[in-house]
């Protein structure tokens, strides 16, 4: 259900901050702009979004954002390429709301990761004992 929900009201207000950060449009790209956290109500929620530019060379820099939006209040955001500062800020404004967890529905690029992991282990150790077999006989 969190990614089914419209996010174009919080896109506009980071577009606006980009903006005022001097960012042009057409001179980045803003993918993958979830609700990640929400206090009851509902007013205040803290999305999460990756800002992907270019720089001279022609090369893609990723940076991750963080935007906390208080619909009575109005909107806080940060772009950094620092997880640790992420986490930092998702700790200090997310306190006290209901943060999003990933559920066994979802894709997750870490449960892929470990089961190609353990696949690859398992058929290394067939192979193993595959090849100790064939030289004792």
């Amino acid at each position: 259900m969190w990614n089914k929900l419209p996010n174009g009201g919080i896109e506009r207000e980071i577009k606006r901050y980009l903006k005022k950060k001097g960012y042009r449009d057409g001179s980045y790209e803003l993918k993958g702009t979830e609700l990640i956290a929400i206090a009851r109500p509902g007013w205040e929620q803290i999305f999460q979004f990756l800002l992907v530019t270019k720089d001279d060379d022609g090369e893609h820099k990723f940076a991750k954002g963080i935007a906390y939006d208080d619909h009575r209040k109005g909107c806080r955001i940060c772009i950094t390429t620092s997880e640790r500062e992420f986490q930092t800020l998702l700790a200090e404004w997310g306190e006290g709301m209901i943060h999003r967890r990933i559920s066994r529905h979802e894709f997750n690029p870490f449960g892929l990761l470990r089961f190609l992991v353990i696949s690859l282990s398992v058929l290394f150790l067939v192979a193993l004992i595959w090849n100790h077999f064939e030289r004792i006989s």
